[in-house]
Parts: C-alpha cells; structure tokens; sequence
C-alpha cells in the first residue's frame, strides 16, 4: 500500500492510498458512512491479480482528508477530478459500498468522459422527498426520523458513538454489529479483516464526530445531480439478507439509471462488498 496526500485548489487536503498493480487499471473505491481511506480488502493479492490499480480514499473530513464546510455530495466530483489530473489516469472505473454510492454517481455524472464503468454495492438510494428511508435497518431509520426535526440530537448519538469506539473499539463493533444477520456477523471472524475493519473506522473518527454527522447529513438532502443523466454503465450487487440498506435500494436505482444490470446475491447481507471482492473488482474492469 502506498499512501499519498495533495493539496486540492483550495487549499484542502485530499489522503488516499494505492494498491494493487501499478500497471493495471485504474479503479477509484468510495467507503461508506462511516469509512476511510484503509476501507477495502487486506488480502493486497486480489487487486493485484484482476489487473487493478487500486486507489482509495478518505473523503471530506475523514481520516487525513480536511474537512470541508457547506459541501454537497456533487462537490465530490471536483475533488476526483483534481486528483485524476494529479495521478495522470485519462479513464476509470469507480466501485463504491452502501453510502458511497451517492459520491460514484456524482463522479460518473460530472466525468462522464473519464468513468468507463460504475460498480455499487450494497447501495443507499436518495432520501430526499422518496420513500426510501423505511428501508433501512430499525436503528438508521429511526436517526433519519431524528435527524429531519433535531440534528441536534443525532449529534449527540455520533459523539457517544465516538467516544464508545475510542474506550473500546471490540465491543463498539460488537455493539453495531449485534442486530447484523449471521452472514454479516461472521465476515468478523475473519482476523485481518476484522482489523482492516477496526482501523478504518479509527481513521473515520480521527477528526471527531462532526465530520460523520456532516456526511450523514449530506445524505437527507438532494444529490446535486440527477440520477437518470449517469451515461456510463452501472452494475448493482445487493446482498438478499441486508437489512441495513434493503435491496429496494438496489432496485430504486436501476429503475432510475438508464444503464444498468442488476444482481441480488443470495445468502449474502451488507458486508457483501468484503466477501465478493475479487468478483467486484473483475466486474470493473472486465
């Protein structure tokens, strides 16, 4: 893993890493809500061997990336775009796990020149002004509900969230992990990806809680693009079992893309983006 910083035009930094093949083709993964730039499969191997040139991220706020006050999920684009000219990659492919399929579509929209193809898994639809929000797990549709009336409130809910992981990161993720399906749970009880899990989500809360309400916040509110202008191909894997982003998401977003193929993996839950990688990554580059 080789791990790199640049100063953005405005005087922001952006921290991601590489992995991989350096000669392969280049793929640009997105973490979810929370996450960072150490979110992706430990086994170095499996990027390696499809070919892939790997690059991930910490977005806004997380990890060593600044902050960015007054964003929107669009902004994302522009950050990509600086490093795309920084990294010299003329085209790409993005992969993106549950909320970061928002900032892919973003990417895909505003680079439409320079995204080949589009891979999300396990994604959230848009919340705003839809349904989508009753299917989610009990516990996030309860902090959306919260966070429309009292933002406040679901700060405090982040900050004691932060603070439980900086006591005890174990139990924390035992913790968020309790009401998880089997199949989720278990992922867990594989060692190096346990701690890839572990370090990533210290990274997320590296700068504190404000910048992961600020990202969750980003999510109640409209996109900044439309869904249904995304040109390049998008392929959804969802698991059947998730019960933290339903397959509903899965489904909203295909029948809102122009472009797309759509998956459902049976016996499969939300930490389908660990178990699938290689087939994820393939499905990016082939």
């Amino acid at each position: 893993m080789r791990e790199s910083s640049l100063q953005l035009a405005d005087g922001r930094s952006l921290a991601y890493a590489e992995h991989g093949d350096r000669d392969g083709t280049p793929v640009l993964f997105f973490h979810g809500l929370p996450g960072s730039r150490l979110t992706r499969h430990p086994d170095e191997s499996i990027a390696a061997a499809a070919g892939v040139r790997l690059f991930t991220f910490d977005r806004p706020g997380y990890g060593r990336s600044s902050a960015y006050p007054g964003r929107r999920i669009a902004d994302w684009a522009g950050d990509v775009e600086q490093f795309a000219a920084v990294e010299e990659l003329e085209r790409f492919a993005v992969v993106a796990w549950s909320g970061g399929a928002p900032y892919a579509l973003a990417v895909a929209d505003a680079l439409r020149e320079r995204v080949d193809r589009v891979v999300l898994v396990a994604p959230i639809a848009p919340l705003a002004g839809t349904p989508a929000a009753r299917d989610l797990s009990p516990a996030l549709r309860r902090r959306v509900r919260i966070a429309r009336v009292a933002p406040w409130l679901v700060s405090l809910s982040v900050a004691r969230e932060v603070r439980a992981f900086a006591r005890d990161p174990d139990r924390a993720l035992a913790r968020a992990f309790a009401d998880a399906p089997a199949c989720d749970r278990n992922v867990l009880d594989d060692e190096p990806l346990r701690k890839m899990y572990l370090a990533s989500r210290g990274e997320a809360y590296r700068q504190g809680p404000r910048p992961v309400l600020h990202d969750a916040l980003l999510y109640l509110r409209p996109w900044g693009f439309e869904i249904s202008a995304v040109a390049a191909p998008v392929q959804i894997f969802h698991g059947r079992l998730d019960t933290t982003i339903t397959e509903a998401h899965g489904l909203a977003l295909a029948a809102a893309l122009p472009n797309t193929e759509t998956t459902l993996v049976d016996g499969e839950g939300h930490m389908l983006c660990l178990t699938r990688w290689e087939q994820l990554l393939r499905a990016a580059v082939d």
